[in-house]
């Protein structure tokens, strides 16, 4: 065959698994990829078993970050726990399914930042249809905002109903209208869309790999951990990588293009092992530096803070995993259609509201719809504590102290999300060795405004639940107790709250930013170009997460599967 070039990927993420089924779609290209681990378990698609497969090291990454000196402070050794998926199908194989594409004027500031105006929100919207097949509880026919296309995600909505008209009338009452945050995302109140398909999770193997495998054009590698991209000439050509599978190291040649889709964390480590990125930080560890780029900077990451437990004094339908799980539980969930309630639900959570803090409201003449706090309504409270300490790295006995006595209450949750961070981190190598992990470092709450919109999230949540008629019919109120930790400050004063904050400081598994898009050559902050192409190189490209310049006020998985999509256009166009 006349091939127009042939092409090699690093990583089957959500990403990578999208460029796959996209550049191996024209017969004309040949594409090989390379995963370092295998299929998914097919455990994995149970959506609410995520909790507990984070931690099992042969489908994910453990990462952990450094200690956090302003946050994390209720973790082991003040350190948060960032999994990342391993397999074909990536961090989509682990993540909490929510889908949620952001804010427009988030991709209209990307196209400011790369100085291309192919990233604004009129043009991705494109994108975002064409890997969503939305099912989801909005969807009318018109295809002005969504798409059923039968093939892409598929895209529904958490059919649970607790608490979910008070949560809405709640908001009303609050100033908010219940929208559509998924077509154009304004200050509103919503149910809850994923990436979930009759009660099973739906993520980037089941979309994008899966229905492709068989194409003769794509070649998939699994158990093939990359190790080093090799450059040549004055161009810095990108000609090959070296890999390890099944215990032999191989090299392998591209023709055309190699393409970086190993996440935030790895690409920025892959390529630093490569010798791109910051000179002094690469000679400090005897890495000879060929490209002097700010690779590893610019780390971005939402934290949320799961706050509550908010007691009912009136009896409600909610959901208690000590309660509600059994084994009938599972043999509903295998044997019936109907009955996946528990096991169906990847966080027990069935609406999301997105609201204006005090810094956003001040900004207002220039982001009018952009709000920059999430909520999501959690119809339960977490009533077997180790478990919950155990997946988020919580100390031991911390949060059953919390909530000891109150496990078996009817409650709540609510998660209140950061969604525009100020806080920079890093991501750093430890070593010179590729099977080293790096150092991670998000300095959370480094920057004084991200804690104080917490609390702004906080006060809202609090104000909306104690006060609306809604939820006072049912008598909610915030257990009247102190975190361990937060004695010393007088419980509901900011004080209290932002001690809370920064304690329970969760991560949202979204890191990005560490190989950010910019305007090209001369623009300080960038490592790749508007169209993802790595600077002062040839034939390397990075797809995914690592390159957004600034994160999306939204989970960004949906996000993630856009910019790959894009890519794929700005590939076959080269």
């Amino acid at each position: 065959k006349n091939y127009h070039g042939c092409g090699y990927g690093v990583g089957s993420g959500s990403a990578g698994s999208v460029v796959a089924n996209r550049l191996s779609s024209n017969s004309n290209y040949s594409v090989l990829l390379l995963e370092d681990g295998g299929s998914p378990n097919p455990v994995q698609s149970v959506p609410f078993f995520y909790y507990g497969l984070v931690h099992v090291p042969q489908i994910g990454f453990q990462f952990y970050t450094v200690p956090q000196t302003n946050a994390c402070l209720a973790m082991n050794n003040q350190k948060s726990f960032w999994p990342r998926g391993r397999g074909l199908g990536g961090s989509s194989n682990l993540n909490s399914m929510l889908f949620q594409r952001g804010n427009p004027n988030d991709y209209d500031r990307w196209a400011e930042l790369s100085g291309n105006d192919e990233w604004k929100f009129d043009s991705v919207l494109r994108n975002f249809k064409n890997i969503e097949d939305y099912h989801g509880q909005f969807y009318n026919g018109s295809e002005k905002w969504h798409k059923q296309s039968g093939s892409g995600v598929y895209v529904s909505t958490i059919p649970d109903k607790f608490l979910l008209e008070e949560f809405f009338r709640a908001g009303e009452e609050m100033g908010y209208q219940r929208e559509d945050v998924n077509g154009f995302q304004v200050p509103s109140f919503s149910t809850l869309d994923v990436s979930v398909k009759d009660g099973r999770r739906f993520g980037a193997y089941q979309a994008f790999l899966e229905p492709v495998l068989s194409r003769k054009n794509l070649q998939v590698y699994r158990y093939a951990r990359v190790t080093k991209v090799h450059l040549k000439g004055p161009t810095n050509t990108a000609y090959g990588v070296t890999y390890k599978r099944h215990g032999v190291e191989r090299f392998v040649r591209s023709k055309r293009e190699i393409i970086i889709s190993a996440g935030a964390i790895d690409t920025p480590k892959l390529l630093m092992i490569s010798g791109i990125g910051p000179k002094k930080h690469l000679e400090s560890l005897g890495i000879k530096c060929l490209i002097d780029l700010p690779v590893g900077l610019n780390l971005q990451d939402h934290i949320l803070v799961p706050f509550g437990p908010f007691t009912l004094e009136t009896p409600q339908n909610t959901m208690m995993l000590g309660r509600d799980f059994a084994m009938k539980t599972v043999t509903d969930y295998f044997l019936s259609s109907e009955q996946k309630r528990v096991l169906g639900n990847p966080l027990g959570a069935n609406a999301i509201a997105y609201i204006h803090s005090s810094v956003s409201k001040q900004r207002r003449n220039v982001t009018q719809n952009a709000p920059d706090i999430q909520l999501v309504l959690v119809p339960t409270v977490p009533n077997i504590p180790d478990i919950f300490e155990k997946f988020a790295s919580i100390k031991s006995g911390l949060f059953a102290n919390y909530v000891g006595g109150f496990e078996n209450k009817d409650g709540f949750m609510v998660n209140v999300m950061l969604g525009k961070p100020n806080s920079r981190g890093e991501v750093r190598l430890a070593s010179s060795d590729p099977f080293d992990k790096p150092v991670l470092d998000p300095k959370y709450f480094t920057h004084s405004e991200d804690v104080k919109i917490l609390v702004d999230g906080i006060n809202f949540t609090v104000s909306m639940i104690e006060n609306s008629k809604e939820f006072q019919k049912l008598g909610a109120r915030l257990l009247n107790r102190h975190l361990p930790g937060c004695e010393q400050f007088k419980l509901r004063s900011q004080e209290y709250y932002e001690c809370y904050a920064r304690h329970m400081t969760f991560t949202v598994y979204h890191q990005c930013g560490t190989c950010a898009m910019g305007k090209g050559v001369h623009d300080p902050k960038a490592v790749v170009d508007s169209k993802l192409r790595v600077l002062h190189t040839k034939g390397l490209r990075i797809v995914d997460a690592s390159i957004f310049p600034e994160i999306p006020n939204g989970n960004i998985n949906a996000a993630v599967y856009m910019l790959a999509d894009k890519a794929s256009e700005f590939i076959f166009d080269t």
